[in-house]
C-alpha cells in the first residue's frame, strides 16, 4: 500500500540549514524511516535554505533584459536573471518566457516569485544533485532511503501542473520497460517509466503549491529499485530528439520577437550598401553583450573576390571596437523572402559564439535560426587541434 506522510517545517528563512529543518519536522511528525521510503523535497524549500534568493532591486538589467521584458511584459530585473540563469530562451507568451537550463525547459528559467517575500524572487537549487545526497547521507540514519529534489510543470495544451524530478538519490529515476509485452503479448519498443517524476506528481497531492506549509514528504510502498551508486540527474534527450521541440522548432522557425530594434538597425544599415553591380543591397546589424549594436552593408567590388558580405561588416566592425561576445546578428536584403547569410558569414558567426541569426524579407517576414543550425559541426578554434 502506497502511504504519503507530509513534513512541516514552518517557515525556512534564507540561508537556514533546510536539512535540520527537514530532521526537526520528521521528528515533530513522529517519522522514523524505513528501509524503501522515499523523501520528495521541494527545490524552493531547498533553493531557500541555500540563500538562493535575490531581491530585485539589487539586479541591473542589461539592454537586452530591458527589450525582452517590454517584449514578454516581465519585470526588466526578473528578465535579467532569467538570462543569466538560462542557457537558451526559445520564446514566450506575456508573463512567462520559455527557456533551456542545463537540458530542461523551464519556464522563466526556474525563477519564482512564489513562496517568496514581496520584492524576491527564488532561483533553482545551484547543485540539486548535491542537495539530495545530502539530504539523503544526513537522514538516512542506518536505512537505505531515496531522496528526490522535486518542482511542477504544466504539460503542452494541459492545464494545471504535474510534478517532475529535478535530481535524486537513491532510486533508479526511470524504469526501462522496452522488451516487456502488454497485455496482447506485443513488445513495448518505447516505454520508459519516469519513476521519479510519477513520485513527485504523487507528493504535490500532499504537500501543493500553495501555504500548505509542507517543502515535503515520506512516500512508503512506493515501487522503486533503489541505488547506491549515488547523486543522479534526471535523464533527458537532445531538444532535436524530443516529439515536441523537434517539430515545433523547425529550421528556419518564425521570427518571434525580442530583436525588434536590431532587425531596424538591418534594415537602416541596407540603405547605405554599395552594391553598383548586383544591385542587390544588404544591410546587418550585430548585438553584443555589451548591449551595443553595430551595423554593416555589403561593399562590392570590380574585382568581384574584393567583396565583402553585410554581415562580415558588421561583426568587423564590432571586433574593431574590442566586442568579443555576440548575441545576435540581423541580416536584411531586398528580396520579399528572408536571405540566407552565405557560407563565409556563417563561418564567421560561428566563430564568435552560437548567436542567434534573424533573417529579415524586405516585406517584413522573418525567420530566426542559430548559428550552429547555420552550420553544424562547424569547424572552429577546438578543432584545430583535432574535431572529434
Amino acid at each position: 500500500m502506497l502511504e504519503i506522510f507530509g513534513i512541516k517545517t514552518g517557515l525556512l528563512k534564507p540561508g537556514e540549514d533546510h536539512v535540520e529543518a527537514l530532521r526537526r519536522g520528521l521528528a515533530e511528525a513522529g517519522i522514523r524511516l524505513r528501509d524503501k521510503d522515499v523523501i520528495v523535497v521541494s527545490e524552493s524549500f531547498v533553493a531557500t535554505g541555500e540563500g538562493r534568493v535575490v531581491s530585485l532591486k539589487d539586479i541591473t538589467p542589461s539592454a537586452r533584459a530591458i527589450a525582452l521584458a517590454s517584449r514578454y511584459e516581465k519585470d526588466p530585473a526578473e528578465m535579467e536573471l532569467i538570462l543569466r540563469e538560462s542557457d537558451e530562451i526559445l520564446g514566450g507568451i506575456p508573463g512567462v518566457v520559455l527557456t533551456l537550463k542545463d537540458g530542461f525547459l523551464y519556464p522563466n528559467a526556474g525563477v519564482d516569485h512564489s513562496n517568496a517575500p514581496p520584492g524576491y524572487v527564488v532561483l533553482l537549487p545551484s547543485d540539486p544533485k548535491r542537495a539530495a545526497s545530502r539530504i539523503r547521507t544526513e537522514l538516512s540514519n542506518g536505512v537505505r532511503i531515496g531522496v528526490i529534489i522535486g518542482d511542477s510543470r504544466t504539460h503542452p495544451l494541459r492545464l494545471g501542473c504535474v510534478g517532475v524530478a529535478l535530481a535524486c538519490d537513491g532510486i533508479i529515476p526511470v524504469e526501462d520497460a522496452r522488451g516487456r509485452r502488454d497485455l496482447y503479448g506485443k513488445p513495448l519498443r518505447i516505454t520508459v517509466k519516469a519513476v521519479a517524476d510519477n513520485l513527485v506528481s504523487a507528493a504535490q497531492l500532499v504537500m501543493g503549491e500553495g501555504d500548505e506549509g509542507i517543502p515535503a514528504v515520506v512516500i512508503r510502498g512506493a515501487p522503486v529499485e533503489l541505488s547506491d551508486s549515488g547523486p543522479a540527474a534526471i535523464p533527458n534527450i537532445p531538444p532535436h530528439e524530443c516529439m515536441y521541440i523537434g517539430v515545433l522548432r523547425s529550421i528556419p522557425r518564425p521570427y518571434t520577437g525580442e530583436y525588434d530594434d536590431l532587425i531596424k538597425s538591418a534594415i537602416d544599415a541596407r540603405d547605405q550598401a554599395y552594391a553598383p553591380y548586383s544591385k542587390f543591397r544588404v544591410g546587418a546589424a550585430v548585438l553584443c553583450g555589451s548591449g551595443k549594436i553595430y551595423k554593416g552593408a555589403n561593399v562590392e567590388n570590380a574585382s568581384s573576390g574584393a567583396g565583402i558580405c553585410a554581415e562580415r561588416v558588421a561583426m568587423a566592425t564590432a571586433v574593431a571596437a574590442g566586442e568579443r561576445e555576440f548575441v545576435a546578428l540581423a541580416v536584411a536584403g531586398e528580396l520579399s523572402k528572408p536571405i540566407t547569410p552565405c557560407g563565409i558569414c556563417r563561418q564567421m558567426m560561428i566563430e564568435f559564439g552560437d548567436m542567434d541569426v534573424v533573417m529579415v524579407g524586405s516585406n517584413g517576414d522573418a525567420l530566426m535560426v542559430r548559428a550552429s543550425e547555420l552550420l553544424p559541426d562547424a569547424f572552429t578554434l577546438s578543432c584545430r587541434s583535432g574535431c572529434p
